[in-house]
């Protein structure tokens, strides 16, 4: 067996790997999907809830926010939103404190830290509800989401519940790209935290309980100014914390891309700094996944006419163009499914697209972010 052969058999091996953890999650995703049953959700005693909204320099976006949040369907009294204001430079605490006139469940706190991080944690400590639902200061919902949420909360009585984030833009190449990763990330959050092993949340909508919060310390201790999202799910499964996904269409926020290169570039910066920070094996299977079509990049250069004939020519190529389709269908498949449940339009060749060129930032984004610390909002992050 010539050497060539050998690692055509390891590529396919691991592009087999690959695929059969991709399509798994693909199917779970799209049977919770279809087992989706859009009736209104029914609380029988509503809980206490507070929303909390971290703001920096949102002045912009907040109002909308806000105006959806005062629309919920949801009793009013057992509502309160806290917005906690970072240091804003724009008028952000101003804003919101003039809405504050006519809606008396709505609060303005100063962050007494630095970072989102801090702001949470302000938000908490000041929380009436045992139910606590974060959400980005530039998000938008709809009136059902926090009935949703909740009637979910009172169902299954877990610490944590991880819910999805839409990106939606102009429909330019970047803001299809964005749209593309971000359906990939709720596929992959949904399906993994479905079956038992959540590896991904995202801080624009995720809730858990003000005393879980408490008992795993919240974010004390952590080093890194971004990944609360990440760090706080960490903190609840090593806690033996109960998590759970709620693929609602209801409970889903939606955000808009970022419109320019540098502000994406930010943006993936200030995400692969906090990966540095997680731990356990999902941060190997991430590092498997990036690599591995590197690995079959390498296999394919050294492939030659000239080598491989009379070596098991047909053999070793048929290896390898397999083992590409395995890397690549499964992915565009979740995708799809992702795309679907948020009522997006896919196209598979843009799709194609998308995830080679994400492959490539995606390897290159971590290795930058060791030494360039990105700025977010006027802040260098640490």
């Amino acid at each position: 067996m010539s050497a060539l052969l050998v690692m055509c058999l390891i590529a396919f091996g691991a592009s087999i790997l690959f695929a059969s953890v991709v399509s798994g999650w693909r199917q779970r995703f799209t049977d919770a999907a279809l087992a989706l049953v859009d009736l209104p959700a029914a609380v029988m005693e509503e809980p206490m809830v507070t929303l909390i909204v971290p703001a920096r320099n949102a002045a912009d976006t907040l109002v909308p926010l806000l105006q959806d949040l005062h629309a919920q369907d949801y009793p009013k009294e057992k509502l309160e939103v806290l917005v906690i204001d970072d240091a804003s430079e724009d008028g952000t605490a101003g804003i919101a404190r003039g809405m504050m006139r006519t809606w008396p469940q709505l609060r303005v706190l100063a962050n007494d830290g630095i970072g989102k991080k801090a702001a949470i944690t302000r938000g908490v400590r000041e929380a009436s509800g045992p139910l606590i639902i974060l959400t980005d200061a530039d998000a938008r919902c709809g009136p059902e989401r926090v009935r949703h949420i909740t009637s979910h909360w009172s169902t299954t009585n877990v610490d944590m519940i991880l819910l999805p984030v839409r990106t939606i833009s102009e429909g330019d190449f970047l803001g299809r790209l964005q749209e593309d990763e971000q359906a990939a990330l709720i596929g992959v959050a949904a399906a993994t935290s479905l079956g038992g092993s959540p590896m991904l949340a995202n801080g624009a909508n995720i809730a858990f309980t003000k005393q879980a919060f408490l008992e795993v310390d919240g974010f004390n201790g952590d080093r890194y100014a971004s990944g609360d999202d990440i760090f706080l799910l960490d903190r609840m499964k090593r806690a033996g914390k109960r998590v759970t996904y709620l693929l609602d269409h209801e409970a889903l926020v939606t955000v808009e891309a970022e419109k320019t290169f540098t502000a994406f570039w930010q943006q993936r910066l200030r995400w692969a700094g906090k990966m540095r920070g997680v731990r356990g094996a999902g941060k190997w299977a991430g590092a498997f996944a990036l690599l591995l079509p590197y690995f079959l990049l390498s296999v394919t250069l050294r492939f030659n006419l000239h080598d491989a004939a009379g070596q098991g020519l047909f053999r070793s190529a048929m290896l390898l163009a397999s083992a590409w389709l395995m890397w690549l269908v499964p992915v565009i498949g979740l995708v799809r499914a992702a795309k679907k449940f948020v009522g997006q339009r896919h196209s598979t060749p843009l799709a194609v697209v998308n995830f080679l060129a994400f492959s490539i930032y995606a390897l290159l984004v971590p290795i930058i972010s060791v030494v360039v610390r990105p700025y977010w909002k006027g802040r260098r992050l640490e």
